[in-house]
């Protein structure tokens, strides 16, 4: 297993997208489609001081995990791992990644996030973290019914 880290580049477009929608029907059972972020993620998250980070093994996307930045607000959004490579370490990479970006490149204060109730592990994550279930979030986020919310602040 060769692992690498790295942040997005357009010669990976269609399999993070194959990947993103692997991942959103196996673990919620949501369809297959495409989706508007997926599709464009250099002008959706880079251009505007985003980010999409990406975990590989051998060339093959293992994890995803992208930051919206909505200026003093992240959302974070994307974030799976391939269920062969979870409790490997993969997904705290990815997300430690995140976070130092977020604290160095950023003046997000706070990180929001949806996360669907059938993914207790996920919650588990979030909470170990620093973040708080909330009922509702201060921005419209796309939403399933079933889905929780969750907020952290950002320390510096």
């Amino acid at each position: 297993m060769t692992k690498k880290f790295i942040k997005y580049n357009n010669q990976y477009s269609k399999q993070v997208a194959d990947f993103i929608n692997e991942s959103m029907y196996m673990f919620i059972n949501r369809p297959y489609k495409d989706r508007e972020d997926v599709l464009d993620i250099n002008n959706y998250y880079i251009k505007n001081n985003g980010i999409f980070y990406i975990a590989l093994d051998n060339n093959k996307i293992i994890g995803t995990i992208a930051l919206e930045n909505k200026g003093n607000i992240g959302i974070l959004k994307r974030f799976y791992v391939d269920k062969n490579y979870q409790k490997l370490g993969i997904g705290n990479r990815l997300y430690e990644m995140i976070e130092t970006y977020i604290k160095e490149k950023t003046k997000i204060k706070k990180v929001i996030l949806t996360c669907n109730e059938i993914l207790t592990d996920a919650h588990k994550f979030y909470l170990k973290r620093g973040y708080k279930q909330v009922a509702h979030l201060e921005l419209e986020l796309e939403h399933l019914d079933n889905d929780y919310f969750f907020i952290k602040s950002i320390l510096r």
